[in-house]
């Protein structure tokens, strides 16, 4: 039951204020969190319009009332213990309004006792910011949001979540239903995450931002165990927020891979991979494939990656553009275009990379005759590809690579582009068909293997004597 006790003081002096916030428990004696004359700030920052509360602290726990408002005047909000908002309840706290919450606290959105309902709805303005802190500086839980609940905080800080190591101590944890499409759950504007224990928002099982979500800081967070300021799927990455993920433990967006529950499958609709200032870390697990395609639905699916983006790649992880090597058309389309000044970049997450670190870009299927990359960097790839394909290439036995095509590409779709410190092959050509040769607008630097192999003819056979590699 959310309590609800009022000092005889803040009764008799405010008592209509009171009425705002009928489950609290009000206490008169404590600060608020700032006045109107507070106008200073970051250099450019707006002027603050946030009078004196004056009916705060107001105390919480347990289950919300229906409508329940959290006032400016009622600030600091303070929770003691977890506070709910289930059964279809709406919460809202006002601009200017300042939340504190205790040691492991949290407020939870549609949960618990799931499947459940609700919103969290924490929108000020530029003038009237709503803050998120720890009670008398305690390491906070998050604010948890289970499927089909929804937050929308703007105009937002939170500072010193994360105090649940089972949430990768994120402040932020929105946790889906695991079915497809992902449920979008958290809209962001303006919002900046500051000193969460460990990343800053979690989004998994095929949860995903509110359309339209934008700007979003979050710094000075991170720990060893969970070092990124975003942990979230790849069916996320088309609503990843504008914004800066800089000054934490590490600076890089991790990409766990959920695929669609298809064998194989991965990204099943269409998106852009964002140029968001800092890397992609892809993968947290050796064996993790970034997948495009494969969906049940047999729909050509289209990544479009802009120019700069990087990304790192876990040890032993693969690029796959369709997982599956059949002799059908393949599922899924790589706009990688780069330019000089921002190539896009695929390479190694280890601390010190070295060649053979990831296993490459693999092609499944026939490829689409959309599909290019144009100033891109491909580096330490080559670990072993667990594959069988066919050459014509002399001394060729194993086909670890940077690219690894099955079929025959239409084009050489790859340009002005960089194979940098790869163990085995630049570019494997397995398949029964003609060479397609990469050579001319490429660069290739210190490839142990072959630049390209040399496929088998269409009729499986091969000219003899076998030229080294290609041939050329």
């Amino acid at each position: 039951m959310h309590r609800s006790v009022s000092s005889l003081s803040a009764v008799i002096a405010l008592g209509a204020l009171a009425l705002l916030a009928p489950a609290c428990e009000v206490d008169s004696t404590s600060a608020g969190p700032g006045d109107s004359s507070d106008t200073t700030g970051d250099a450019g920052a707006p002027v603050l319009d946030c009078p004196v509360p004056t009916a705060g602290p107001t105390k919480h726990s347990g289950d919300i009332e229906d409508g329940e408002v959290w006032t400016a005047a009622g600030s600091p909000h303070i929770v003691e213990y977890d506070v709910n908002v289930r059964d279809g309840k709406t919460l809202t706290i006002e601009p200017c309004a300042e939340v504190r919450v205790a040691a492991e606290k949290r407020i939870n959105v549609a949960s618990p006792l799931t499947p459940n309902s609700g919103k969290l709805i924490a929108e000020g303005t530029p003038t009237k910011p709503i803050k998120f802190v720890g009670e008398n500086g305690a390491r906070w839980g998050s604010i948890y949001i289970v499927a089909p609940g929804t937050a929308r905080f703007a105009n937002v800080t939170f500072e010193d979540g994360g105090g649940d190591a089972f949430e990768h101590g994120a402040t932020i944890v929105a946790d889906g239903d695991g079915a497809l499409p992902a449920a979008p759950m958290l809209f962001v504007d303006n919002v900046t995450i500051r000193k969460s224990r460990g990343t800053g928002i979690l989004l998994e099982h095929r949860s995903t931002f509110i359309a339209g979500s934008k700007d979003l800081t979050i710094t000075e967070s991170g720990d060893d165990e969970a070092p990124f300021p975003l942990e979230i799927s790849e069916h996320v990455i088309d609503a990843l927020p504008t914004g800066k993920y800089t000054g934490n433990k590490k600076d890089e967006i991790l990409i766990r891979t959920e695929g669609d529950g298809g064998a194989g499958s991965g990204l099943v609709t269409d998106a852009t991979l964002h140029e968001r200032g800092v890397p992609y870390r892809m993968g947290d697990f050796e064996g993790d494939h970034f997948t495009i395609g494969g969906g049940k639905d047999g729909k050509v699916v289209t990544l479009t990656i802009e120019p700069g983006v990087v990304m790192k790649f876990h040890p032993r992880t693969a690029f796959q553009v369709q997982h599956f090597s059949t002799e059908e058309p393949s599922s899924a389309i790589v706009r990688a275009l780069g330019t000089a000044d921002k190539p896009i970049v695929f390479t190694s997450a280890a601390d010190s990379p070295k060649a053979g670190d990831w296993r490459g870009l693999w092609f499944g299927g026939v490829p689409q005759a959309d599909n290019a990359f144009d100033h891109v960097r491909i580096e330490y790839a080559g670990y072993d590809c667990s594959c069988s394909l066919v050459t014509c290439s002399a001394n060729v036995e194993e086909f670890e690579a940077a690219v690894i095509f099955g079929n025959q590409p239409p084009s050489a779709f790859i340009t002005n582009s960089v194979f940098k410190e790869i163990a085995g092959h630049g570019i494997v050509q397995g398949f029964n068909g003609s060479l397609v040769n990469f050579r001319p607008t490429n660069t290739f630097e210190n490839v142990t293997g072959c630049v390209q192999t040399l496929p088998a003819k269409p009729d499986t056979s091969c000219p003899e004597p076998r030229p080294i590699c290609d041939g050329m």
